[in-house]
């Protein structure tokens, strides 16, 4: 159940509170890569608040809008360069989403090694 709730913090945060600026700077401009990358950690950061203790909510949370910002900044200039091509685009879209999710679920079941490791 806790996992769902990530994957629909992930949902909002990277498609509902992304706005059209967001969406079409992010791959030219680092200044709405960077805005957008903030958002979707707030927008997580505010589920995992629900789901961990304090301290996990937010070393889970900067850890993925890290690597939320890292996987976008490659993966928005892919899609870009390919926008008008559609067999291509989207397939990327979805690479880009699976990434996302993979690293949501691997930090999710690593958790308790990511703590022991923090101050």
């Amino acid at each position: 159940m806790n996992f769902g709730l990530l994957l629909v913090a992930h949902w909002m945060g990277d498609y509902v509170f992304q706005s059209s600026k967001m969406a079409m700077g992010k791959s030219q401009h680092l200044k709405w890569l960077s805005i957008h990358t903030l958002v979707y950690t707030a927008v997580l950061l505010f589920f995992c608040i629900w789901i961990f203790d304090i301290k996990t909510a937010i070393l889970y949370t900067l850890v993925n809008g890290v690597l939320h910002g890292v996987t976008d900044f490659f993966t928005s200039k892919l899609a870009a360069k390919y926008s008008e091509k559609p067999r291509i685009f989207f397939p990327i879209l979805g690479m880009d989403q699976l990434i996302h999710t993979a690293i949501l679920y691997f930090t999710f079941l690593h958790i308790d090694f990511l703590t022991s490791l923090s101050l």
